[in-house]
Formats: C-alpha cells, structure tokens, sequence
C-alpha cells in the first residue's frame, strides 16, 4: 500500500536511504522496459538527496502548525495512517466517461487517485483551519467591539465564518467509508464496556 509517510527506509541513513530508492526506482523502470539513459541515472541519488531534505523540512514545518493547532493534528493524524493500494482503485463515474478516459489514454492511474484524495484532504483540512482562525480573530474583534455590551456584539459575520467551518468539515468527513466509521464506534462501544 501506499502511505504519507518517508518514502525512505525507516532511519535510514542519509546517502544510504537514497540509493536504496534509486535501485527501487531503476528496478520499476526495467520490468516496465522504460530507458531514461545513463546521465539521469547518475544524476538521479543527488536529486532524491535534495527531495530528501525538502521531505524533512515540509515535515518539520507541518510539525510546528500541529503544535499550534490539535485540529490540523487530528485531522493529519486521520491521513497519515490512510493505507491506499497502489495497484487497484473503485471508479466511482459512469461507465461510458470510463469508456471515453480509456480510449483517450486518460484513465488515472491508482497513484493519481490517491494523491488527489490526498489533496482534497488537506484542502477541506486547511478550508477549516482557516475558518477557525478568522472565527476566533472575528469573536476577539467583536467582544473588543462590543465593549462588554452584549447587546453591542454583532454575531453575523462569526456564523457564517463558523458555517464554512462546518461545510469543510462536512466534506473532509465525507471521504471516510461508513463502514469505518461503524467499525470506529464498535471499538469504542467495546471499551466503554
């Protein structure tokens, strides 16, 4: 299956970790009878060094938004340990666009699926990290506004700010199967028990 996680064997070391995808990837390529030439393939350990190393900072930068908000952790922590198969997917469109992707050469492939599942994921999560920040920055605003007058608080903008919380929210829970979601409330009927 195919995860978020390093794509590097777990602490590997720097240059090691690199040429071990590096002979994955010409491996993948050879069975796939793909030849890319041998400057790529000299080239190509210094290019997943640089990946490496912006991998480590994207993951360090995503660390600090965690800290500042359990949210976004909760919802990164959901995604992380999404396991996809990389070799099959469900088609959820009608049967004659499959056809006409077919015949166009235009059919995604199981890691194009994933990757835009994964983005739609991180779009929903950070619609909502948005929204929770301007709905805390505009109820700071209005309490500062209102001068402890309640009558004075002006609640409007604050809903529809908190009802655009609650659609992205809606729609990142959407991507989770029903049946995970039974399975998840068996497990916690079960030790509640």
């Amino acid at each position: 299956g195919i995860n978020r996680g390093d794509p590097y064997p777990y602490n590997s070391l720097p240059i090691v970790g690199e040429i071990d995808v590096a002979a994955k990837k010409r491996k993948e390529r050879k069975e796939s009878a793909i030849e890319v030439g041998l400057a790529p393939q000299f080239f190509e350990v210094g290019e997943l060094v640089g990946e490496r190393r912006q991998w480590n900072q994207l993951q360090k930068a995503e660390r600090a938004r965690e800290a500042a908000s359990e949210v976004r952790r909760a919802f990164n922590i959901y995604t992380t340990n999404i396991n996809f198969n990389r070799d099959k997917y469900e088609w959820k469109g009608s049967k004659e666009e499959k056809s006409k992707r077919i015949r166009d050469e235009r059919l995604p492939t199981a890691a194009d699926v994933i990757r835009s599942d994964l983005d739609a994921r991180d779009l929903y999560r950070n619609q909502v990290q948005t929204a929770l920040e301007d709905a805390r920055a505009e109820y700071i605003y209005q309490k500062k506004e209102s001068s402890q007058d309640v009558s004075n608080f002006d609640a409007e903008e604050l809903l529809r700010i908190l009802k655009e919380a609650q659609t992205a929210v809606d729609k990142w829970f959407s991507f989770i199967p029903d049946d995970d979601i039974k399975s998840a409330l068996e497990v916690v009927r079960q030790e509640q028990a």
